[in-house]
């Protein structure tokens, strides 16, 4: 008998050894693709664990839209009688609007001084104005009425009134009132 022979076939043993590592080399690929595969699909299926909830959160708020849209105008509408139109022309207009509130009063405009101060932060630009006005007592309590009723408001931030004058006689009592007041802008985008 030859010695490269095999009794039991005609299989070398070099070669049924190749056979076998190469079988076991293909399983542990296989094992290696399956364990490859099942982490990937615990991964997608966490990962859309995760989307899920957000794409419906997602999907209600645009189902919102329309609702989400009409409580935004009405909220417009109802603070917009509080806010004074912005525009290139505000600080001009508004000055303008004091002015004439004051003269309307019975007061005189002594100095009238108006300052833009830009919206930062959230919060929205206003004017900021300071008024010396001269005038009889009651007039210019009367202007302080009509500046805490008038729509949209002057906001008063601080107010000095003193006597002038004599301190009795017959006529009405003199009085110079210094205010500072704001007055808040509607946003830019807010403007018809």
């Amino acid at each position: 008998m030859n010695k490269t022979q095999n009794s039991g076939g005609g299989m070398n043993v070099w070669l049924r050894r190749a056979i076998f590592t190469l079988l076991l080399l293909l399983a542990l690929a296989l094992a290696g693709a399956a364990l490859v595969y099942w982490m990937l699909l615990n991964r997608y299926g966490g990962a859309l664990q995760q989307l899920e909830p957000r794409s419906e959160r997602l999907e209600g708020v645009v189902n919102a839209g329309p609702d989400i849209e009409t409580r935004l105008s009405s909220a417009s509408d109802t603070v917009a009688p509080w806010l004074h139109p912005a525009g290139d022309a505000a600080q001009n207009d508004i000055q303008q609007q004091l002015r004439q509130m004051i003269v309307a009063s019975g007061g005189t405009p002594v100095s009238l001084q108006a300052a833009l101060e830009p919206g930062t932060d959230g919060k929205l630009a206003r004017i900021r104005l300071t008024a010396t006005v001269t005038g009889e007592w009651t007039k210019l309590v009367n202007l302080m009425e009509t500046l805490q009723t008038h729509r949209p408001p002057f906001w008063v931030r601080t107010a000095t009134i003193m006597r002038e004058g004599a301190a009795s006689g017959p006529g009405p009592q003199s009085a110079r009132l210094g205010i500072q007041l704001e007055a808040p802008l509607a946003p830019e985008s807010a403007k018809p």
